[in-house]
């Protein structure tokens, strides 16, 4: 995954955010999505992806979740 810079999650920079630094070293300011949560389900965070307005977003895919582990009886 590219490295990004997540903004406020109204759209706002942090404080104490260099965003001249961040532009120049070519790292996207993205805006966060809630992540999506579904039983069974493991919510991972995908590469960020620009809309037709420049904005950039963050995008998750939902992956079943692993089997877990058997534990072994003693």
């Amino acid at each position: 995954m590219p490295k990004q810079f997540l903004l406020n999650p109204d759209g706002s920079v942090p404080a104490n955010a260099n965003v001249e630094l961040l532009t120049a070293a070519g790292i996207p300011l993205v805006i966060p999505t809630p992540m999506p949560r579904e039983g069974g389900m493991v919510a991972v965070e995908q590469d960020p992806q620009q809309d037709a307005d420049g904005v950039w977003r963050q995008v998750w895919v939902l992956q079943p979740a692993p089997e877990p582990e058997p534990e072994e009886a003693e």
